[in-house]
């Protein structure tokens, strides 16, 4: 027998490094400013703040109780309580909290559509009905509702809610002035 040392010598495995691809962690980057930038859209057309609508004049008809008489419509929340909270600091912030009792478990409330008109808030809190299957049990609900009142003028404004009235006061100007000192 002949001694062949190519047959003799013992292979041995290569062990590599998988190459990650640099693209990779670009594709991770490109997608989190992505989802940052559709957050911040969000935030900025308002889909995370409670509707606020501004006119002159008298309500429409679809917010006054689609009668056009002042009358409530006819999923309207039942309420047992409104109160304004009052934040410390400047610029003033005023929180609606309303609370009551839903009638069962099917029927929840829809977002609080909010509008001003003057001196007045007028605030629409209704409910809607899902399933079939409910509780017969009432369904307590708070919710809390910031009043839009950065930059109004100081006086006496009247919340509107569902029909039941409460008002606070703005003892100075909510608004902020960056003018001050700036002429040297």
């Amino acid at each position: 027998m002949e001694y062949n040392e190519q047959h003799n010598q013992q292979e041995q495995p290569i062990i590599r490094e998988k190459k990650t691809s640099s693209m990779t962690l670009w594709y991770w980057i490109v997608g989190i400013v992505l989802l940052v930038l559709a957050g911040w859209y969000a935030y900025s057309a308002g889909w995370f703040n409670t509707r606020t609508i501004e006119l002159e004049g008298t309500l429409p008809v679809e917010l006054n109780g689609g009668t056009g008489n002042g009358a409530l419509p006819l999923n309207a929340a039942p309420i047992d309580s409104v109160v304004i909270e009052t934040s410390e600091g400047f610029p003033v912030q005023q929180t609606v909290v309303v609370s009551g009792n839903l009638p069962d478990g099917c029927t929840y409330l829809n977002d609080p559509v909010q509008l001003r008109d003057g001196n007045v808030f007028y605030i629409t809190l209704d409910t809607r009905r899902e399933g079939d299957t409910c509780t017969e049990a009432l369904v307590p609900y708070e919710t809390r509702i910031d009043l839009q009142v950065n930059n109004l003028p100081r006086g006496v404004y009247v919340v509107n809610v569902n029909q039941r009235e409460i008002s606070f006061e703005l003892e100075s100007d909510n608004e902020l002035d960056f003018s001050a000192g700036s002429e040297k």
